[in-house]
């Protein structure tokens, strides 16, 4: 740009140049040229002319910069895009250009009205949709196309159509049950529900325990227990977001026969023959390897104290059961308050206490009184220990009969390690002996494992006291919820049954504790490897010479055999079939009905019913299991 003025008058002349009243320096001829004019170059323009006779200014001049116009550009293409009918789809595009640009989108060529932003929405999207979108720009400097960008639209999912629906079932305890479902179309995710009886809230199945394919078209349940009756089932299938969704179908579970009703303690001898303290029908029943099962001695549904052979002598309510190596059978008669002896023959006598009185006392024989004994064991040369629960010590028998106090305090609760009565004890039910003659003791409200020496010197060797839980660690680091019962190896291992966890848990010689079959907090009856298997309720422990672990489990009405490998299986039993049964000896009396293991609690008729204090005992163990699993 030039600025250039003509004087008149006598030269020489001077010039000086101004912008915006400001002088130009070096602006100081005729003419003032700007170069390469920018926006700042804008303003007024004046000049000074001046001689020898005087000085004039010129009029001003307005400098006006005009914006540069640049062609649009893209510089975002649209891209391409798949929806499903009934979704939406946006393209967008940005373009430069001076000025900016204006939009206008175009569907296969064609204009859209109201489509110049750019943005292009396309909601609820159809087949008609579907097509190739562009936009073009435009300013004063052109216009610009951009590339094309592909709307594909597909069709929507079609809900899954239930073909097959799955069928109501009715088994009996302990069996298996199986429901199925088939739809046509694509499915793609099956979900098993459940509404438990009395229940309004179906929830989602999970893989394990007792089900097995609970996101397939097949739910399995390994085994039913009583407590599953009415439970109600259904499969939500799934093709992308639509679903369908079966009928309801309900399981129905009958009691199955069983041989068993509320096996607490279960002990084994040198012929592998297993015998177990059925508290519920007050009997001692006698199980071969072969599981047949005959009753000992007691007499099912009768309570009593008599001593006797085989059937003609009475129990109440017996919790724990211990055989020495001459094949004696020693029981802790919890309801009578009594320690009885079986020989092998089956003859019952009393070996201390009395059924007449119940207290503390240290004596022989009769002198003696227990309150509640519960576990019981015997060590190599005839010495018998009980856990006398309700007087929170542990109890001493010789051969002679002649009872002390090992340890704890009679009457007096707590959780402290010490020598003798200065150790405490809380509610002690299960008691084990190793061959070194050290006991182990299931300290079941402190929810610990005990050790005592044969000084009478008690550790905590496992859990910490007062502190429920499911916590694998080394020793008092770990946790046990209500353990009951215990047994020890050849190698110094002690298995515990955690009872109001519904597991079985192992201690290794170093205080490692692992569990070793069950899960946590999930009571029921399935057979399987570790984590897979379930318990109810387990109780009473004992362990052969190969490391096989036979379960009490009290609440399935079962016996459970633990492998070394940690499978778990539940014992096949039966009564002795009738027409190949030769008179028996007075102690093994055939049991009448035939069946197998049950996941019911049934009680006997009669005066066998279980009594007030150890259905409490039992509630009390299962409300501090659920308090737990609240926590």
């Amino acid at each position: 740009m030039t600025f250039s003025v003509t004087s008149d008058g006598t030269a020489p002349f001077a010039y000086q140049w101004y912008k915006d009243g400001a002088v130009i320096s070096g602006a100081t001829d005729a003419t003032y040229v700007v170069s390469h004019v920018v926006s700042t170059d804008a303003g007024t323009y004046r000049v000074d002319v001046s001689n020898a006779g005087g000085a004039v200014r010129s009029d001003d001049a307005v400098l006006t910069v005009a914006a540069a116009t640049i062609a649009p550009a893209f510089t975002t293409q649209p891209a391409s895009q798949t929806v499903t009918a009934g979704g939406s789809a946006t393209f967008t595009a940005a373009a430069s250009g001076t000025p900016a640009p204006t939009f206008q989108w175009r569907k296969d060529g064609a204009a859209i009205a109201g489509a110049t932003s750019a943005s292009c929405c396309i909601t609820s999207a159809t087949t008609g949709d579907a097509g190739t979108y562009t936009v073009v720009a435009t300013n004063s400097a052109g216009t610009a196309t951009s590339n094309g960008a592909v709307l594909t639209v597909s069709a929507a999912p079609s809900a899954p159509v239930i073909t097959t629906q799955p069928v109501s079932q009715s088994v009996s305890a302990s069996q298996g049950a199986t429901f199925t479902v088939a739809a046509s179309g694509t499915v793609s995710s099956y979900q098993w529900q459940r509404l438990p009886a009395g229940s309004t809230t179906w929830e989602d199945l999970r893989e394990g325990g007792s089900y097995r394919g609970a996101t397939t078209a097949t739910l399995t349940i390994s085994s039913t227990t009583a407590a599953m009756s009415g439970d109600q089932f259904r499969c939500v299938t799934t093709n992308g977001s639509v679903s369908s969704t079966t009928n309801v179908t309900t399981l129905t579970v009958a009691a199955a026969a069983s041989l068993l009703q509320y096996p607490a303690g279960i002990a084994r001898d040198a012929s592998g023959n297993l015998y177990v303290a059925d508290a519920s029908s007050d009997t001692i029943l006698k199980i071969t390897s072969a599981g047949v099962v005959t009753t000992f001695a007691g007499g099912t549904g009768s309570v009593g104290s008599q001593d006797g052979s085989g059937t003609s002598a009475r129990f109440n309510q017996p919790c724990g059961v211990a055989v020495d190596a001459a094949g004696n059978v020693y029981v802790a008669d919890t309801g009578n308050a009594t320690i009885r002896v079986i020989t092998p023959g089956g003859v019952v006598t009393t070996l201390a206490g009395s059924a007449a009185s119940r207290g503390s006392h240290d004596g022989t024989g009769s002198a003696a009184l227990f309150n509640q004994p519960t576990g019981i064991a015997v060590d190599s040369v005839g010495n018998v220990y009980v856990a006398d629960a309700l007087n929170a010590t542990i109890r001493k028998i010789t051969s002679s009969g002649a009872v002390t106090t090992l340890a704890g305090s009679a009457g007096v609760r707590g959780e402290t390690d010490g020598a003798g009565a200065g150790a405490r004890f809380n509610y002690p039910c299960g008691v084990a002996v190793d061959a070194a003659g050290n006991l182990y003791v299931a300290d079941t409200y402190n929810a610990t494992v005990r050790k005592i020496t044969p000084a009478g010197t008690v550790t905590t060797l496992a859990g910490s006291a007062g502190i429920t839980g499911a916590v694998d660690l080394t020793g008092t680091n770990a946790l046990f919820s209500q353990c009951a019962g215990v047994a020890v190896d050849a190698a110094g291992n002690v298995y515990v049954a955690d009872t109001g966890n519904a597991t079985v848990r192992k201690i290794a010689p170093s205080g490692q504790v692992t569990t070793l079959a069950g899960v946590a907090g999930i009571a029921g009856l399935a057979d399987g490897a570790g984590e897979g298997a379930l318990f109810n309720q387990p109780h009473g422990l004992v362990v052969d010479g190969s490391g096989n672990l036979y379960v009490a489990d009290t609440g399935n009405a079962a016996i459970r055999r633990v492998a070394a490998d940690r499978t778990v299986t539940t014992m096949s039993l039966s009564a002795p079939e009738p027409a190949n049964t030769p008179t028996p000896p007075s102690g093994d009396t055939p049991i009448p009905s035939a069946g197998s293991a049950s996941a019911t609690t049934s009680g006997g008729g009669g005066g066998g019913a279980t009594s007030g204090w150890f259905i409490g005992a039992l509630l009390l163990l299962r409300a501090c299991h659920w308090a737990t699993r609240k926590r």
